[in-house]
């Protein structure tokens, strides 16, 4: 990698986030798990993702010799495997079936597994993307981004000693993930589209009401780092325990938790990888 002057060495992160709108390039300081830079890049139509995430990857900001490990969270359509029913072999076939739409031909199906979730998740990287990104970076780590926030939701609900039952409802880019947990172990997992606020109600408590919740008893937590209220008070309508759970609860004692640029699921890669 190219010097960058006679700067002591202090190695440091590049977090690559792909997400629907584009890319997201965040440099840390894996000792204080503190944020160095954060910058943000929208697609444009006339330059294709991969060409424009490699004209900014030459940029001695985000490649240099500070940079000794590279991590790439994949926002992307993601299925969930039992782990006692999960093949290596089956896995490209699987995610196909699930999600017909895709051109399989660009992608490459990757997977996490989650052991202490007893869980799979299946994702896609675009193969175009991931040859930019490795011809820099060629130890780059890719991960799933709800793979990561189900990790740290995992701890959190783990900490909650309350007898009621918990589904976390998590705000994403054009709509919302759901999760819930049972004595340690996934319980539900969706995603889905919501453009407008009646559809995030309308899925929230179609999940709820399949899932067996109780209105009276079970808490809906809203996962943000963004005032949610609009949707809580919607929500409150139905469910009497409508909470907010921002970062500084999610991720507490840590210094990523004051970057409100950084989002939850980077956050949970880096507290919980590095």
């Amino acid at each position: 990698m190219p010097a960058t002057g006679n700067k002591p060495y202090h190695p440091l992160s590049l977090s690559i986030r792909i997400h629907a709108d584009g890319f997201s390039f965040f440099v840390c300081d894996p000792q204080t798990s503190s944020l160095v830079r954060g910058e943000h890049f929208r697609c444009t139509e006339s330059v294709p993702l991969a060409q424009q995430l490699m004209q900014e990857l030459t940029r001695p900001d985000y490649f240099n010799r500070q940079i000794d490990q590279a991590y790439v969270l994949i926002c992307s359509p993601s299925t969930h495997v039992p782990l006692e029913e999960f093949h290596r072999d089956e896995a490209a076939a699987f995610y196909a079936f699930t999600f017909a739409q895709k051109d399989m031909s660009t992608l490459r199906v990757a997977y996490t597994i989650q052991p202490q979730l007893e869980s799979v998740e299946l994702y896609a990287i675009p193969k175009d993307i991931e040859e930019a990104i490795l011809q820099f970076y060629p130890t780059a780590r890719f991960f799933a981004s709800r793979a990561m926030l189900m990790e740290r939701l995992l701890h959190f609900d783990a900490d909650d000693d309350s007898l009621s039952k918990r589904l976390y409802l998590c705000p994403e880019q054009g709509g919302f993930s759901l999760f819930a947990f049972n004595n340690g172990h996934l319980q539900v997992a969706n995603s889905f589209s919501a453009p407008t606020l009646p559809d995030a109600i309308y899925y929230a408590l179609n999940i709820w009401q399949t899932m067996g919740f109780q209105a009276r008893v079970d808490r809906l937590i809203i996962c943000s780092s963004v005032p949610q209220e609009e949707l809580r008070k919607a929500l409150a309508e139905y469910i009497l325990h409508v909470d907010l759970l921002s970062d500084e609860d999610l991720f507490p004692r840590s210094p990523l938790t004051r970057e409100k640029e950084v989002p939850a699921d980077l956050k949970a890669l880096l507290l919980n990888r590095l």
